[in-house]
């Protein structure tokens, strides 16, 4: 396990996703950071603090991960690397968590590769965080925990789809998927009973007119529970939490992520044991 690690972190250094994904992360933050400053100054959103731009680039992490999972553990496959590291007496259960291990570093760098411009420039610019620095780095933690989770996921689909433009095509495809799910969920449930009507009167002017019943709207009930807990659950929906900052509680999400990361890792391994490596 030690010598396939050693071996991974030189690969993970060579890895040009890795430091692509960075650098796009950071880049991503600190745009964020100063357009929000930008609206600050011109007066488009009020309160001067760093919650509305720093927590942004958790929308990235998914397609991230994937990205950086597909390129970091697909080219074993066609290399025949895996199948020559089982040849050297390494075993299977060795090989998926080395390359885990690899996938789980490489999130949390790109996270940090956010977080800290992030930080360094929009401290000095917006001051501190609104919600306070306790829940600020609540968020964070979370926001990593999140990373982990997707880097769970995507080992998985990356050590058993031996081809790699089959297996970075599906890791984006799901990646994509999760955060669908998370914004449909999130519109659901910041859904309106009622929506507002409008007609138009005689000088050409908008009037308000009745209200009626919005049909995206989910009442309290068994539906409107399953909904938030998936909303909760799935890394789609953790995702549109902390891109909003409505996270309400990122301990229960963070639990809610290692259960997701336990039962990926556990999948992962019993499949992989049963893997034909050609």
């Amino acid at each position: 396990m030690r010598k396939l690690l050693s071996a991974g972190l030189v690969r993970l250094w060579r890895c040009k996703a890795l430091w692509f994904s960075c650098a796009a992360a950071a880049g991503y933050e600190m745009f964020s950071v100063l357009s929000r400053c930008q609206s600050v100054m011109e007066g488009v959103t009020f309160g001067h603090s760093l919650d509305g731009g720093f927590f942004q680039f958790s929308g990235m992490i998914g397609i991230v991960s994937a990205l950086i999972c597909a390129f970091l553990i697909g080219p074993e496959h066609g290399e025949g690397t895996m199948r020559n590291k089982i040849v050297a007496g390494h075993t299977r259960r060795d090989i998926y968590l080395s390359n885990l291990t690899l996938s789980v570093l490489a999130s949390l760098i790109t996270c940090l590769s956010a977080i800290l411009p992030g930080l360094a420039l929009g401290l000095p610019l917006l001051g501190g965080f609104e919600m306070g620095a306790a829940r600020a780095c609540l968020m964070i933690l979370g926001i990593c925990a999140l990373s982990v989770t997707y880097a769970g996921i995507f080992t998985v689909v990356t050590m058993l789809i031996s081809n790699r433009t089959v297996s970075l095509t599906s890791a984006v495809i799901l990646a994509l998927v999760l955060l669908t799910a998370g914004a449909y969920l999130n519109g659901r449930l910041t859904a309106p009973p009622t929506i507002q009507g409008y007609q138009m009167s005689v000088n050409g002017q908008l009037m308000a007119a009745e209200t009626t019943p919005n049909p995206n709207y989910v009442p309290r009930g068994l539906v409107r529970s399953v909904f938030e807990f998936l909303y909760d659950f799935l890394p789609g929906g953790q995702t549109a939490q902390y891109i909003t900052t409505e996270a309400a509680k990122p301990e229960l999400l963070m639990v809610y992520d290692g259960v997701i990361f336990a039962a990926a890792t556990a999948a992962g391994l019993v499949l992989f044991q049963r893997k034909d490596l050609k």
